[in-house]
């Protein structure tokens, strides 16, 4: 049984994930369609990015020790 209910957190997590990466991705093509100058937009979602990374990566872990 814990099996299933990590299987569905880590699923949850991953949706989660997912969406946010969604949401990253339209605020950069929001912001290079607009005229923001391109370095500062890629600056921007690559920070946004690996933060998302480190914390779906810290959900992981933490579902997996719950």
């Amino acid at each position: 049984m814990a099996d299933a209910g990590l299987r569905d957190d880590v699923a949850i997590i991953f949706d989660a994930y997912a969406v946010r990466v969604t949401d990253l991705f339209r605020v950069f093509a929001e912001a290079v369609a607009t005229g923001e100058p391109e370095r500062e937009a890629v600056v921007r979602f690559k920070r946004n990015l690996l933060a998302a990374r480190r914390v779906r990566d810290l959900a992981l872990d933490a579902a997996k020790d719950a």
